[in-house]
């Protein structure tokens, strides 16, 4: 029972841990579009920042375990089948991720009718 107990309160404090860091990928972006689109009459974009940020919560899920293991092991062959696919997973939606800023990033900087 207290190993069960033990292992969920990791599980959650590596959640939230996740959790933080995707939310500090995308808060920098939220505070541009918010004093640089101000004066425009246009909705907020709600709907980009909910994808960015579980976006980047996915990209932080997929590399912690390679990077934990990385971080144990020091060294490459430390890591099994399922560490690998979980790394080209992460680095796949991290290019994704930087392709939808590099999209919206005048958006972000304040130019008028960048859609």
């Amino acid at each position: 029972m207290l190993l069960r107990n033990h292992t969920r309160s990791r599980l959650l404090q590596s959640f939230g841990s996740s959790l933080l860091i995707s939310t500090a990928l995308v808060v920098p972006f939220i505070v541009l579009e918010l004093f640089n689109r101000r004066s425009y009459e246009e909705a907020f974009p709600l709907l980009l920042f909910t994808f960015m940020a579980l976006h980047a919560l996915l990209i932080v899920l997929a590399l912690t375990p390679t990077l934990q293991r990385l971080r144990a092991e020091r060294r490459l062959g430390a890591l099994s089948i399922g560490h690998w696919a979980g790394f080209l997973v992460g680095l796949f939606l991290l290019f994704v991720y930087l392709q939808v800023v590099v999209d919206q990033l005048p958006c972000f900087l304040g130019v008028p009718h960048c859609d």
